[in-house]
């Protein structure tokens, strides 16, 4: 099955936590400072982008260019006032990010923790509460989590306002992700159905919008705490792989699996993502053998 540019950046975005990861435990393990680690990181994603559009090159080649409207301007144009709504409510949304949740922040330190990092150059060395060193370490289970660091890199790379980019820029992009795993739901759903697509994108991001006072809603995950790794899993990494599994996408699920790994720790390593996956085999595996029983 051919991906689409939703698949590419939705998987793309795992692939970027899992190269953070990879260069937060290098760091971690070999007791370099945070500056190694924004550096050799920096690297990584720099030779993934090169390999990304070398890959591209050779296929366009190969394959030649696509010709064809693309099909969501396509729906946009006979849809305009469902999508004119679609993202009238997403802009509302993404203005909550960077001028109306302030208030809800004053119980987190994820911005003290990259702040700290930026700091004391260390990774996890210092008590964003106290400014001393941790007497007696953190957890592994812990320590292993890449997100504080990858946030503090971004931020020394671009020179970004913590706070700006982790309560602000971050929960905006994981809900825009999470749009692109709802688009990919509705093309699934409803393939050839351009405005069974629209209203079932109209109908997520009502969901979204008034959803969100609900504490065990996606949606409340994603408003309030759209930067943390709990966010990522509940709105773009558990949907993805659901629909990666009834599509028979298992590169795409072991992505997940991997992804999930990187960002929470959940049932000490064996994700929610791994639930879902045993219960989709298992569905399947099911209808197998009731399917032979029918036919013997």
């Amino acid at each position: 099955m051919q991906k689409t540019i939703p698949d590419k950046i939705i998987e793309g975005s795992m692939i970027a936590v899992g190269i953070a990861e990879a260069a937060h435990l290098a760091a971690l393990f070999l007791k370099q400072p945070f500056h190694i680690c924004a550096t050799v990181m920096a690297v990584l994603y720099l030779c993934a982008v090169l390999f990304a559009v070398l890959w591209f090159l050779i296929k366009r080649k190969k394959h030649g260019k696509q010709q064809g409207e693309n099909r969501f301007l396509k729906l946009m144009k006979v849809y305009p006032y469902l999508y004119f709504f679609i993202g009238l409510f997403i802009v509302l949304q993404i203005i909550w990010f960077f001028w109306m949740h302030i208030p809800y922040l004053k119980a987190d330190i994820t911005g003290e923790i990259v702040q700290t990092m930026l700091a004391s150059d260390g990774i996890y060395t210092v008590n964003p509460m106290t400014g001393m060193s941790y007497k007696e370490g953190m957890p592994l289970r812990l320590q292993i989590l890449a997100l504080p660091t990858f946030f503090a890199a971004i931020c020394r790379w671009t020179g970004i306002p913590v706070h700006l980019l982790v309560y602000s820029m971050i929960p905006s992009v994981t809900l825009l992700l999470s749009y692109f795993v709802y688009s990919r739901w509705a093309a699934y759903l409803f393939p050839q159905e351009g405005k069974k697509q629209a209203m079932f994108m109209l109908f997520t991001v009502m969901v979204y919008q008034f959803g969100c006072y609900a504490v065990a809603m996606d949606s409340f995950l994603l408003f309030f705490k759209g930067y943390g790794g709990a966010a990522y899993r509940a709105g773009v990494i558990l949907p993805y792989a659901l629909l990666c599994c009834l599509q028979g996408r298992w590169k795409s699920v072991v992505l997940c699996l991997l992804a999930e790994a990187c960002v929470v720790w959940t049932l000490y390593g064996f994700g929610y993502t791994m639930v879902i996956v045993i219960v989709v085999l298992g569905m399947k595996l099911a209808a197998s053998l009731f399917e032979r029983r029918k036919k013997a």
